[in-house]
């Protein structure tokens, strides 16, 4: 899913202008702008063959959920890149609604800002095509090998999002910096983690470091509803 904005309020008096309405210069731009994007995409297309389902379907490799750790702020860019290519991805997102200079804007934003789920068959040519794609920062895991996420996790999740309030649940008020938890929703359920700042706000979340088979790594916003304090 590509990310939508809307705006709620006065209509802008705005129309995109057509190709007849262009300049020699500016259609030029355009049509280089747009051929940059499909270069990009044929290349993604090769790179991520492994990655494929066509690739999952041929080698009769059971396919698994891996999450992918990316930049910040482009989840969807990546997401994007990686549908096109045929990768079966899944980006958790929530709806959010924000007052901007007097009007209500709504968005869908990542659940978990800078992870992606993607099911693939592990193979190390599969992963390594993962990993060569720009804004990606590595696959979560440890020293012993990536992490799995199971297909019961991930159908939770998918449920979640499809709520109406996917993260408006119950959650634990006493929550307090320097609180040890377990991770009961989402691509890391069954994970310990320590609690290392609150944000109390309308969807209560946390900063949380988790130890992933001796591999520490941060997780600077996750819903506080998807832990249970131990």
């Amino acid at each position: 899913m590509n990310m939508q904005r809307k705006v709620v309020g006065k209509a802008l008096g705005y129309r995109p202008m057509i190709e007849s309405e262009l300049t020699n210069v500016e259609r030029t731009r355009a049509y280089a702008g747009q051929a940059r994007i499909e270069r990009y995409a044929r290349i993604a297309a090769t790179q991520l063959r492994e990655a494929s389902r066509t690739a999952s379907e041929s080698t009769g490799r059971r396919a698994q959920w891996f999450c992918l750790h990316v930049e910040k702020g482009h989840e969807a860019t990546v997401e994007g890149v990686l549908d096109g290519a045929d990768v079966e991805v899944f980006l958790p997102k929530e709806k959010i609604f924000r007052v901007v200079r007097g009007k209500k804007i709504s968005g869908e934003y990542p659940i978990i800002a800078g992870y992606i789920l993607v099911r693939i068959a592990p193979s190390a040519a599969a992963f390594q095509s993962l990993k060569r794609q720009k804004h990606v920062i590595d696959i979560v895991g440890g020293p012993y090998g990536y992490h799995v996420v199971i297909d019961q996790d991930v159908a939770k999740l998918q449920a979640l999002t499809q709520a109406p309030a996917a993260v408006r649940m119950a959650t634990d008020k006493t929550f307090r910096q320097g609180d040890k938890a377990e991770i009961i929703i989402g691509p890391f359920a069954g994970f310990l983690c320590v609690v290392t700042a609150v944000k109390w706000c309308r969807e209560a979340r946390a900063k949380v470091m988790i130890d992933l088979l001796g591999k520490v790594f941060e997780i600077e916003s996750m819903p506080l509803a998807f832990l249970q304090k131990l």
